[in-house]
C-alpha cells in the first residue's frame, strides 16, 4: 500500500528517485519517511513555493544527508530542515537556480531548478561529503565571478570539542573519530558549473577559520572584509582577482582615530587545506591555566570568549595560528573587537565608504582609498 500511495506521489518516478537519492540499503528508510508525507505533499506545489519537505521533482526538498549521501539519522529519524534561512538565485547561461542555505548544527545546502516562470521544478542537495560538511551556514553573499559565498558562524572551541562532536557525529553516521573542529569555521562557495546543474561546494581555506558573521565583497574581487558575531573585522586581500585560492590576512585594529591593519599571515587554500589533515590544538599552542591574571613564564595571559588561558605558541605551526585559532591569536596580539557586539556592516558603493550599525542604532562611516602597500582600493582610511 505504501508503495502504490508513493508511485502516485506527485507522478514521481520511483526507479528514478532511488538512483538520484539513496543507496539500495536506504530504499526501507526512504518508503517509511515518503509513506510519512503522503498525506500533505500529494498536494500541488505552489508556483514560487519551495518549502521544506516537500517532494520537487526527484527529491525532497530539505532532506539532510550526511558524508555518505544518506539521509542524516538522529536517533533514528531522518531529519527534514526547517524553513532555508537564506536564499540566492544565480543565473548561468539564462537558467535560473536557487540555492537555498539550511541553518542547522549539521547545515545543509540544496540547488533548486526554477522554469522561465520561477517554478521550481528539480531541486537536490549539494554534496558536502568533499568539504567535511557544514556547521550552521549562514549569510549567502553574490561573488563577482557568480558564486555564492557563505560562512559558518557559529563559534566552536577547539580546545574543548565535546559538545561540537556530539551535535556533528550524525552527519558521519556517528562516528565521532570522523569529526574534527577545525574543519568548521570557514568560509565556503557553491559553484554552479552548467545548466545542467552540475555543482561543487569549496571551502575558501585560504581566507582562514573567522567565523563570519557578515561578509562583503568589494567589486575589485580581491578585497574582503569579514565581521564575526564578537565585532572582529578582518580583510583577506586575495593575491589575483575573483579568486580565494591565495592572499594575505589581517586584522584591524582600532585605537581612537587611527586604525591599523595588523598583519596575520600569508597562505594558500591548498597549505591550509593541507595543515588541517593533521592540525589539533596542542599542535597549534601549548596551554596552561591561568591564575589570577597571571601565567608561567614564556606563556601569554589572554581573555577571549573561550575564557582565561595562558598560551605559548608552537614553533613548527606560528604561521598556521592565525589561520585556525584567529581570537587566540588577537587576544595574543592585543586587538580588540573593531565594533559592537553582533554590528552590521555594509558597504555603500556610491561613497565609497563601510558602514557598521549597532544594535542601539550608533552609526560609523568610514572612507576607502587606494593603498599600494596592501596593493588594494578598498583600504580603510579613517572614521568621518
Amino acid at each position: 500500500m505504501w508503495l502504490t500511495a508513493i508511485m502516485n506521489l506527485n507522478n514521481l518516478n520511483i526507479q528514478s528517485f532511488y538512483r538520484a537519492t539513496l543507496d539500495h540499503t536506504m530504499k526501507t528508510l526512504l518508503l517509511i519517511l515518503l509513506a510519512t508525507i503522503t498525506s500533505w505533499s500529494s498536494m500541488a506545489i505552489a508556483a514560487n513555493e519551495v518549502a521544506s519537505g516537500k517532494v520537487i521533482g526527484r527529491h525532497i526538498f530539505g532532506l539532510a544527508t550526511d558524508y555518505q549521501g544518506d539521509p542524516v539519522l538522529i536517533n533514528d529519524k531522518p531529519l527534514i530542515y526547517q524553513q532555508p534561512g537564506y536564499q540566492q538565485e544565480i543565473v548561468v547561461d539564462k537558467q535560473v537556480f536557487l540555492i537555498s542555505g539550511f541553518i542547522h548544527s549539521i547545515g545543509g545546502l540544496y540547488l533548486t531548478w526554477l522554469d522561465n516562470k520561477k517554478h521550481p521544478i528539480d531541486t537536490k542537495a549539494l554534496n558536502l561529503a568533499t568539504i567535511d560538511g557544514l556547521h550552521t551556514p549562514t549569510g549567502g553573499v553574490l561573488t563577482p565571478w557568480n558564486t555564492l559565498m557563505i560562512s559558518e558562524s557559529q563559534l566552536l572551541d577547539a580546545a574543548n570539542p565535546n559538545a561540537f562532536i556530539n551535535s556533528f557525529k550524525y552527519f558521519y553516521k556517528g562516528k565521532e573519530s570522523l569529526v574534527n573542529p577545525y574543519k568548521s569555521g570557514w568560509t565556503s562557495e557553491v559553484i554552479i558549473m552548467d545548466t545542467k546543474g552540475v555543482a561543487k561546494v569549496i571551502k575558501d581555506y585560504a581566507i582562514g577559520r573567522l567565523f563570519a558573521q557578515q561578509i562583503i565583497i568589494m567589486p575589485d574581487g580581491k578585497t574582503v572584509y569579514l565581521l564575526d558575531k564578537q565585532g572582529n573585522l578582518y580583510c583577506f586581500i586575495a593575491d589575483h582577482a575573483n579568486s580565494m585560492a591565495k592572499g594575505k590576512l589581517y586584522a584591524l585594529h582600532r585605537q581612537q582615530q587611527q586604525i591599523k591593519y595588523v598583519f596575520l599571515g600569508k597562505s594558500s587554500a591548498l597549505k591550509n587545506k593541507y595543515k588541517l589533515k593533521k592540525i589539533s590544538f596542542k599542535k597549534i599552542f601549548k596551554s596552561r591555566a591561568a591564575k589570577n591574571q597571571q601565567c608561567p613564564k614564556k606563556y601569554h595571559y589572554i581573555k577571549t570568549v573561550y575564557g582565561e588561558e595562558c598560551l605559548k605558541l608552537q614553533r613548527r605551526n606560528k604561521k598556521y595560528a592565525a589561520f585556525f585559532e584567529p581570537l587566540r591569536m588577537l587576544g595574543m596580539k592585543s586587538i580588540a573587537p573593531f565594533s559592537g557586539e553582533n554590528s552590521k556592516l555594509n558597504f555603500d558603493e556610491k561613497s565609497l565608504q563601510l558602514v557598521f550599525s549597532t544594535n542601539n542604532g550608533v552609526t560609523s562611516r568610514f572612507m576607502l582609498e587606494n593603498n599600494k602597500n596592501l596593493q588594494s582600493q578598498f583600504i580603510i582610511k579613517e572614521p568621518i
